[in-house]
């Protein structure tokens, strides 16, 4: 009678641990949910489609331009992230029980803010920007910009910023001789045709012409898509810019 007993016992338990370890399988631990990458997978490395309810999902976001600021969001909060030299920006987060989305918002770092407490924001027409990133302690950028002043001359500003220090600036009022210019060599070289014809980017420094169109609207051109000497007829625009760096035209603060 003990011994059926004993083996009726150990049948039991066998079952009993059987089905918790089924249950195990079968719950939320083991269950699969869906990330929306929103139609940028692409650009994550080892980006999967779904990931266990409770795993640390650890994604790399490579795809980074010099010139554009990141922030990214889960489910329309924003998360921290790192950046990792050799991978890029570093996202981690916890799969929760339920599909997310996982969003990158990009900004042109470039973009002109007008300052809301100056209430004569100035119209920017041509902006100059070159700038050297991923030295250790020597990355810095040099800006400059012709603005609106009158149907006789522009103010054109020069800002710079190297690694620890703050922004400086410097303006000066110049004939408007020098937007003619640098539009001259914007339509000799058709820069408005380049973001749709070439693909050529390069690493460890920027040039970017950004300028406005008669109608109001702006158009960016850089290194990241340019033709064959494409940078040396930027570089020409911000030389225009430099020819009228005199303290004759300068303004004093």
């Amino acid at each position: 009678m003990n011994y059926l007993w004993k083996k009726a016992i150990s049948i039991l338990l066998i079952l009993t641990l059987g089905g918790v370890m089924m249950f195990g399988l079968s719950g939320c631990g083991g269950t699969k949910y869906k990330v929306d990458y929103c139609g940028q997978k692409d650009c994550y490395s080892n980006a999967k489609d779904s990931y266990r309810a409770g795993q640390t999902v650890t994604l790399y976001y490579e795809l980074i331009a010099t010139d554009t600021d990141y922030s990214f969001y889960l489910d329309g909060k924003s998360i921290k992230f790192n950046y990792n030299e050799k991978k890029g920006y570093e996202i981690m987060f916890v799969m929760p029980q339920h599909d997310v989305t996982l969003e990158c918002r990009m900004e042109n770092s470039m973009v002109y803010h007008p300052d809301p407490e100056d209430p004569d924001d100035r119209v920017m027409l041509v902006d100059y920007y070159t700038a050297v990133v991923g030295t250790d302690g020597c990355d810095h950028y040099t800006e400059k910009v012709l603005y609106e002043y009158s149907d006789e001359q522009a103010e054109l500003t020069v800002y710079s910023k190297y690694d620890g220090e703050d922004e400086t600036s410097e303006s000066y009022l110049v004939p408007y001789e020098a937007v003619e210019k640098c539009y001259e060599i914007i339509r000799d070289n058709k820069l408005g045709e380049w973001n749709d014809k070439y693909d050529t980017p390069i690493d460890g420094a920027v040039t970017a012409v950004r300028y406005r169109e008669d109608d109001g609207s702006y158009i960016r051109v850089s290194t990241d898509a340019m033709p064959d000497g494409g940078e040396g007829i930027m570089d020409s625009i911000g030389g225009v810019m430099n020819g009228y760096l005199k303290d004759e035209y300068k303004i004093e603060e």
